[in-house]
C-alpha cells in the first residue's frame, strides 16, 4: 500500500472528505479536538511542503478562504489555528483546528475547546461516528 493510501486511510478521507479540490482535499478529522476540526491534505504524495508546486500552494489560498468561510457559517469559531506538523504522518498535510471561547452545541453534543485560549491540543477529543460526520459535513456545506 502507497504512502498516500496508508495516510488517506488512517484519515478516513473517503468517507470524511468535505471538498476535494485539484490539488488538495479537505476532510473532518476523525479524532476531531473541536467542532469542525478538518485536515487539509495534499491530493499526491509528498513528504515535503518545500516540494509542493506553485500551482499546488497557489490553489491553498483558494482552499484556506474556503475552508474559513464555510466554518464559520457553520459554527461561528472564535479563532483558527493550523498545524502542519508531520512527525507521524509524512505528507503533506495540515490540521485546521477551529478555536472556541465557549461551547457550542451540535448533532445533540455539547463541543467544548478544552485547550482555549492555549494552543490547541490534536490529541484529545472524541471519535467521530459516520453519522456524527455526514450531520457535520451536510451543515459545513450548507445542506
Amino acid at each position: 500500500m502507497s504512502e498516500l493510501e496508508k495516510f488517506r486511510q488512517k484519515f478516513l478521507i473517503p468517507a470524511y472528505t468535505i471538498r476535494e479540490f485539484r490539488h488538495w482535499t479537505w476532510s473532518l478529522r476523525p479524532l476531531h479536538a473541536t467542532l469542525g476540526a478538518g485536515v487539509i491534505s495534499a491530493n499526491r504524495y509528498e513528504p515535503h511542503f518545500s516540494g509542493m508546486t506553485a500551482n499546488e500552494c497557489a490553489e491553498l489560498a483558494t482552499v484556506v478562504m474556503e475552508v474559513e468561510t464555510r466554518l464559520m457559517a457553520a459554527f461561528a469559531y472564535d479563532k483558527i489555528n493550523y498545524l502542519m506538523l508531520m512527525m507521524v504522518d509524512p505528507h503533506v498535510h495540515m490540521h485546521v483546528i477551529p478555536r472556541y471561547a465557549a461551547a457550542r452545541d451540535f448533532g445533540g453534543t455539547t463541543w467544548t475547546d478544552e485547550s482555549w485560549p492555549r494552543p490547541p491540543n490534536a490529541t484529545i477529543g472524541p471519535t467521530l461516528g459516520d453519522d456524527q460526520a455526514k450531520a457535520m459535513i451536510a451543515r459545513i456545506l450548507g445542506r
